[in-house]
C-alpha cells in the first residue's frame, strides 16, 4: 500500500511541477532607467494601470516611463558557421 501512496505523491508532485512551469503568463518586472524611485511609486503606477479585471495594461506602464526588464523577443537562431575557403564537400 506504501508503494502506491508514493506514486501517487509522485505523480501529483511532477503534474503540479508542470502546471506551474509551463503556465502561458509571464512574471515580468519593470524598472524606470536612470531614475531613483520607491516602491510606492512603483506600485500607485501598477494600481492605476491595472484594470478591474485586475489585468495590467503595459502601454501604461511604459506611458509612466517603466521598462520591461524581461526580453520581449525570442533568441535569434545561431548563425551558420561558414567557411572562408569556400563550401566543404565530402
Amino acid at each position: 500500500m506504501t508503494a502506491v501512496i508514493r506514486r501517487l505523491c509522485l505523480i501529483l508532485v511532477v503534474a503540479t511541477g508542470l502546471l506551474i512551469g509551463c503556465s502561458s503568463e509571464r512574471d515580468r518586472q519593470w524598472y524606470k532607467p536612470n531614475v531613483n524611485y520607491t516602491v510606492e511609486e512603483f506600485r500607485r503606477d501598477r494600481d492605476g494601470c491595472t484594470s478591474k479585471d485586475n489585468v495590467l495594461d503595459e502601454k501604461c506602464m511604459k506611458d509612466h516611463g517603466w521598462v520591461p526588464l524581461t526580453s520581449d523577443r525570442s533568441s535569434a537562431p545561431p548563425k551558420p558557421a561558414t567557411n572562408p575557403r569556400g563550401p566543404r564537400y565530402y
